[in-house]
This record gives C-alpha cells, sequence and structure tokens, in this order.
C-alpha cells in the first residue's frame, strides 16, 4: 500500500482494489525519489 500511496491511491472507506497505473506512478515516484537521495548524498 505504500507503493500505491505513493501513486496517488487514497484509501477510502470502501477497499477499491489497487489499479496497476497507479502501482507504476507509485514506483515511479520512489525510484525518482531514490535517485534525488542519492544524488544528495554524492553532492552534499
Amino acid at each position: 500500500e505504500s507503493i500505491a500511496f505513493l501513486g496517488g491511491y487514497l484509501e477510502h472507506r470502501r477497499k477499491s482494489p489497487i489499479g496497476i497505473q497507479v502501482l507504476w506512478r507509485g514506483w515511479s515516484n520512489l525510484r525518482d525519489l531514490c535517485q534525488g537521495w542519492l544524488l544528495a548524498q554524492i553532492y552534499t
């Protein structure tokens, strides 16, 4: 669910299934965050 949250999934009262597009967006955002963190470690 953490990856889905990064992809824009909001847990509502009714548990709707997590879609593949939300998961892809979540993985993409996580990758971007990790790359940014690594670059910050190198240049600081």
